[in-house]
């Protein structure tokens, strides 16, 4: 047992950690010096858009460990079987915005009124693509999870409505959060950051639907959910760890294609886990913030209050010769011109 636990974690090292890495740190000089999909920051200083592709290597070595860890960690392998496609689609539309995306048309008001109107924009597409894939991923975990039961149960004869309604709100739910953690996206760490709170919730509420005699796999030992805490914990590390220096340094920044598949990932971990009623709960919590975010600024409330302040400025670049205008200065992007 000891064995295949030790086995099972090398294999997750692997994949989720070692192989981001190596990737990025060989991608790095290639993607400074290209002259595409390149950004001014909150300082003025040129950085690239790259650090997104980061996804596009995990999604791959997700999908790989979803098929050799069937072998030993069938729970986890079922997670990453879901989220590394999540995860190319989420990169895939997060790519065609940060590309084309002209900002015409901000916030989910932006885009809907421009569909309305027979204009579909990047970030309308990137709305629709993402809702989809996510209502899609809701769909086939709504049988095992805990408030698609659930919702089955309330119904009686009519089920299939309840289930319906919970799939919805589960998919919307995995899609809001996708785009919280891109609105989070405009300073350097910010994103990060905020993800490494979603991705430590992610993993505490998919663990407790392990532990559960209702998971597909059963109800497992204690060690068993120490090995699938740590498989996923991995995992969901691995793009951290690839992109945090530059990130961090201001050599290159996430963009919709990093920050997007970031949000969806952790948002699908965090709804496998979920009763009905946290469902709902958790669903309005991201709804609110998403809607929040188009009347206020998240930049303006995190420099206002010091606490937050402190822990959004750690480990970030300090420049004499920019932080007095610091405040006065505009970002490529806004708030609301990350949906």
């Amino acid at each position: 047992m000891i064995m295949r636990s030790v086995a099972t974690l090398l294999g997750a090292c692997l994949l989720g950690v070692i192989v981001p890495w190596v990737a990025m740190h060989m991608l790095a000089p290639s993607l400074e010096v290209s002259p595409a999909a390149r950004a001014t920051n909150f300082r003025g200083r040129t950085v690239h858009y790259g650090l997104g592709v980061v996804w596009l290597i995990w999604a791959g070595s997700a999908l790989i460990g979803s098929v050799v860890g069937s072998a030993w960690s069938m729970f986890t392998a079922r997670l990453l079987t879901l989220a590394g496609p999540l995860a190319l689609v989420a990169f895939a539309f997060g790519v065609v915005d940060d590309a084309y995306g002209s900002g015409d048309s901000r916030g989910f008001r932006g885009h809907v009124s421009a569909m309305l109107r027979g204009r579909l924009t990047t970030g309308g597409l990137k709305l629709v693509g993402i809702g989809t894939a996510s209502l899609a991923v809701a769909f086939v975990l709504s049988p095992a999870c805990d408030w698609g039961r659930a919702a089955t149960g309330i119904g009686g004869p009519w089920g299939w409505v309840g289930r319906a309604t919970a799939t919805l709100i589960a998919g919307a739910a995995i899609a809001l959060t996708s785009n919280l953690v891109n609105l989070a996206d405009l300073r350097p760490g910010r994103a990060l950051k905020l993800y490494c709170l979603l991705a430590a919730t992610a993993v505490a509420s998919s663990v407790a639907f392990a532990a559960s005699s209702d998971s597909p796999v059963g109800a497992l030992s204690t060690s068993g959910l120490a090995r699938e805490a740590g498989v996923l914990a991995l995992f969901l590390v691995g793009p951290v760890i690839a992109v945090w220096r530059d990130d961090l340094g201001e050599r290159g920044m996430l963009g919709d294609a990093g920050a997007n598949p970031m949000g969806a990932v952790t948002g699908m971990l965090i709804v496998t886990g979920l009763p009905l009623v946290w469902l709902v709960i958790y669903f309005l919590a991201v709804l609110a913030l998403n809607l929040v975010s188009e009347r206020v600024s998240f930049s303006a409330v995190i420099d206002a209050n010091p606490v937050l302040a402190r822990i959004d400025g750690l480990g970030r670049l300090r420049d004499v010769s920019t932080d007095a205008g610091e405040m006065g200065q505009t970002v490529a992007h806004d708030e609301a011109s990350h949906v």
